[in-house]
């Protein structure tokens, strides 16, 4: 009886101890338009290369900018491809191209007019398609900035010295637009801009030596461009994502051996130490366990439950968890909409 009552004392003083820990879950996070459900097989086309009435401004504008000519047809193709290999691994939606299919447009950041439809139908109909999802435009841009120098203190061969470093940042900024066309229906389902800001850092022992060390334009515009294509891709489709989870451990034994199963993802286990101390009659040590065992049951997929043991919680004094409840409140309609995505 003694005995015990010393480990319930551990326990208790470990728990009160404030240390946290934290843990990464995956969320399934929807996507920020809701295609209609009809539409499952999706062919991509890009139509952002100029037409014979607009090649020449856009060789002008590759000449001025300093990103060479072709350099946003390159970055267009890299951008066409950002999004197939997003929709490649989609839970919503089947590709049924990549990539091959290229259309003239503006070359510009202007929207050309919207295509017929028999040629929609027609694309779609080639590939077993219910929507046409178009490239529309692409516009680049790219920005080197010089930062003031840092001084850095190095050792050679033993002896500190200290040197002038001088930090250099490619500012690449993307500016896509899209349509999707529904075959069927004969309507758009979505238009829209975006712009994207990628950056690109690098160090040197002068201005120039640092730019020498920035990727080219042309590999910026790569990667910028791949970048785009994926975010698109996320606005379309529903992603899982990592988020950080943060949960009270403490000092004692047990709650050690708490924490050793959380990180081998054995949350039964870890509830079964939990459990008996939301009822501990030290307020914080009660409130803090309430606070865990939300955690629990949020990873369990309890959503209800989790934000049942978040309130109690708040109302044992836990500041945390006021906080945790508008997260589980945004992730019950964030499921509801996931059930009108993904059926």
């Amino acid at each position: 009886m003694i005995k015990q009552f010393i480990f319930g004392i551990l326990v208790v003083a470990g728990l009160s101890s404030c240390s946290t820990s934290s843990v990464l879950v995956n969320v399934q996070r929807p996507a920020d338009i809701t295609i209609p459900q009809e539409i499952q097989n999706i062919v991509v086309v890009n139509r952002s290369r100029p037409s014979k009435d607009n090649l020449a401004g856009n060789i002008v504008e590759g000449l001025f900018s300093g990103e060479g000519i072709g350099a946003d047809r390159k970055g267009a193709e890299y951008c066409v491809n950002g999004l197939t290999d997003m929709l490649v691994n989609s839970e919503r939606f089947t590709l049924k191209n990549i990539g091959g299919i290229e259309l003239k447009g503006t070359g510009t950041s202007a929207f050309p007019i919207p295509l017929a439809w028999n040629e929609v139908k027609s694309i779609c109909g080639s590939y077993n398609g219910d929507a046409l999802l178009v490239l529309a435009t692409f516009d680049s841009d790219a920005k080197t900035i010089v930062g003031a120098p840092v001084t850095r203190t190095r050792k050679v061969k033993g002896i500190k010295v200290k040197e002038l470093r001088y930090p250099v940042t490619l500012i690449m900024s993307v500016e896509s637009g899209w349509r999707i066309y529904d075959a069927n229906k004969e309507f758009i389902i979505d238009e829209n801009k975006f712009t994207e800001i990628k950056e690109f850092k690098a160090w040197g022992n002068s201005p120039e030596q640092a730019q020498l060390n920035l990727p080219s334009t042309r590999v910026a515009v790569k990667k910028s461009g791949a970048y785009a294509g994926k975010q698109y891709g996320f606005r379309i489709s529903p992603i899982w994502v990592k988020v950080n989870r943060t949960y009270y451990t403490g000092k004692s034994d047990d709650l050690k051996l708490a924490k050793s199963y959380v990180k081998k993802g054995d949350w039964d286990a870890a509830i079964e130490i939990w459990m008996p101390l939301t009822d501990d009659q030290d307020v914080k040590i009660s409130a803090r366990a309430a606070f865990n065992m939300a955690l629990a049951s949020e990873i369990k997929g309890g959503l209800e439950t989790a934000i049942e043991w978040a309130k109690k919680a708040q109302k044992l004094g836990e500041k945390k968890a006021y906080n945790y409840i508008n997260i589980l409140y945004r992730r019950k309609m964030d499921e509801e909409k996931l059930k009108q995505q993904l059926n």
